[in-house]
């Protein structure tokens, strides 16, 4: 009977029933744009966790490792680096000052003890300036190499705690964008149900017009 009297222009049923479905349709759209946001914010979030997900705890291994990195220390001696063959040539230096003085049978005379001692503190003083030497060199050596590690280990710790920083940074983006799209998708509910609500309310005063005409 409604809507026989609305066909002759009293009251306003089907306009509203047509706009509420609009209505309807509206907020069946804003939910599928909401959806597919949070896909693509979900696709970021995970492109980021296979980027730096795993930066935080690689930082902090690599940071302990580099604290805790053994300080330099160089315990090695000038008489580690003698040369094998040194007391062997001292030897034979001692043998051709003795056969040398036995064919002038000067064994027993104090200058062939002089002899002696003379060349065998000359070689001593000579092996050991050239041991001093090399251990100069390999302790050089090993504080290059000690400070080539430490510089690695630092760099691996920088380069890793920038990464956190990146991995946290975008981790803050999509709980943001998260928060962002979710606001929005509230509020237009929130508009669309208003909408709604108003549009019944339209039909509801067009019902009671049509039952009651002369107030």
């Amino acid at each position: 009977m409604l809507d026989f009297l609305e066909n002759f222009g009293f009251g306003n049923k089907s306009k509203v029933n047509a706009a509420n479905a609009q209505l309807e349709e509206n907020k069946k759209a804003l939910e599928n744009a909401n959806a597919q946001n949070m896909g693509y914010i979900n696709e970021y979030s995970n492109l980021m966790n296979s980027l730096y997900g795993t930066a935080p705890a690689q930082y902090q291994q690599a940071l302990q490792k580099y604290i805790n990195a053994d300080p330099y220390k160089y315990n090695k001696e000038a008489k580690d680096f003698f040369s094998p063959a040194y007391e062997q040539r001292v030897r034979d230096a001692t043998n051709a000052i003795t056969k040398s003085n036995a064919n002038a049978g000067n064994m027993f005379s104090s200058d062939y003890l002089n002899q002696i001692n003379a060349k065998t503190q000359a070689m001593a003083s000579e092996e050991w300036d050239k041991a001093y030497d090399r251990m100069q060199q390999d302790r050089a050596n090993a504080l290059q190499e000690y400070q080539v590690n430490d510089s690695r280990l630092g760099n691996i710790a920088s380069m890793l705690g920038n990464d956190t920083g990146k991995y946290a940074d975008s981790m803050g983006n999509v709980y943001t964008n998260k928060i962002n799209a979710n606001n929005a998708l509230t509020q237009g509910l929130t508009d669309l149900n208003t909408a709604i609500a108003q549009n019944n309310l339209q039909k509801k005063s067009g019902l009671q017009a049509l039952l009651n005409p002369f107030g």
